[in-house]
């Protein structure tokens, strides 16, 4: 059930309390939970104290789209949108727990496609139930709406779901004719998962992936500061103690990454974009050459290429970076 609007309230006076010493962001993001569902009075007062002269994304769940709620988001400076469509099937967004239809969602996206110069679709695929001309249907319906941003993220089931059984046999085939048909419509693969016209890509999440700096506010948010990874408890209670108790360091969960650790990281995020992982910068940073040899089994199999100095995923390489990265270390 939706939560009460006392705590609406009490949750953005929180989180302005959490971030009170760093309005100023150089690109802002708000979601994970969806700011659509505040009232007008929590949003004017959230987006009130949020500035940037860069982009400024929002989340959206299509059934809380309104012309009044769009109009304040533009009006406090957001410029880019996120909506969760996740699917254009009624039946699988019923078994999904989404309040909103398929009418509903594409209602939602026109206005707001209209309205801001740049945004993103969310969709689902590998959805119990879904054949790939479902999930191919959903892909080719927004794109004839002009869609300039699309994001698909196969579903993940935890154990002992009653859902029914994933066609997890069409994974790999939905992925890659998503993939085929948004680069044909001219929406290119930026990342793994991210599709986009030129000069739409999702300048925040880039910085996730070239592992910038980044602050997170609220519940379980993550952040990346000095080379630290660190987050608050994700249940709201604890972190709203820790919040009036004047945000102390140690009540911060830390992950200092070890020099192993570090090159993981900086192998997996930088084959997830399009510019691969540059062998200069990785020789510079780890003061050691890429092994090349042990990623040769995947080059001759066409998973990866290796050009102009970078090494990049290729062809089904997309679908197993997960099982690259295991087998490369």
């Amino acid at each position: 059930m939706p939560a009460p609007e006392r705590v609406h309230n009490e949750y953005v006076d929180l989180i302005l309390q959490e971030l009170k010493t760093t309005r100023n962001f150089e690109t802002i993001y708000i979601g994970g939970g969806s700011p659509s569902a505040l009232s007008m009075g929590n949003l004017k007062k959230l987006l009130a104290n949020l500035k940037t002269d860069g982009e400024f994304s929002m989340e959206w769940n299509p059934e809380e789209v309104s012309d009044e709620k769009i109009q304040l988001a533009l009006d406090f400076g957001v410029n880019r949108f996120s909506l969760g469509v996740q699917s254009l099937n009624d039946d699988l967004l019923k078994m999904l727990g989404r309040r909103h239809s398929a009418k509903t969602a594409l209602k939602a996206f026109e206005k707001l496609n209209r309205s801001f110069n740049t945004g993103s679709c969310d969709l689902m695929f590998c959805l119990p139930n879904q054949s790939t001309a479902d999930f191919l249907n959903d892909v080719e319906a927004l794109v004839s709406l002009n869609a300039k941003h699309i994001s698909f993220y196969g579903l993940t089931l935890e154990k002992k779901t009653k859902l029914p059984p994933q066609p997890e046999d069409l994974y790999p085939e939905m992925y890659l004719k998503a993939a085929e048909f948004l680069e044909s419509a001219g929406l290119h693969r930026y990342e793994i998962s991210n599709f986009a016209m030129p000069n739409h890509e999702s300048k925040h999440n880039l910085v996730y992936w070239k592992r910038g700096q980044y602050l997170g506010a609220g519940p379980s948010a993550h952040s990346y500061l000095n080379g630290i990874r660190y987050y608050v408890s994700g249940k709201y209670l604890p972190w709203k103690k820790w919040v009036l108790s004047g945000c102390p360091q140690n009540g911060l969960t830390q992950d200092i990454p070890s020099l192993e650790g570090k090159e993981i990281e900086a192998i997996w995020l930088s084959l997830r974009t399009k510019e691969g992982l540059s062998l200069k910068s990785y020789e510079h940073e780890f003061n050691k050459k890429f092994d090349l040899k042990k990623a040769e089994p995947f080059i001759k199999k066409g998973w990866l290429a290796v050009n102009e100095g970078y090494i990049r995923l290729n062809g089904e390489g997309f679908l197993w970076l997960d099982k690259l990265i295991l087998k490369i270390f």
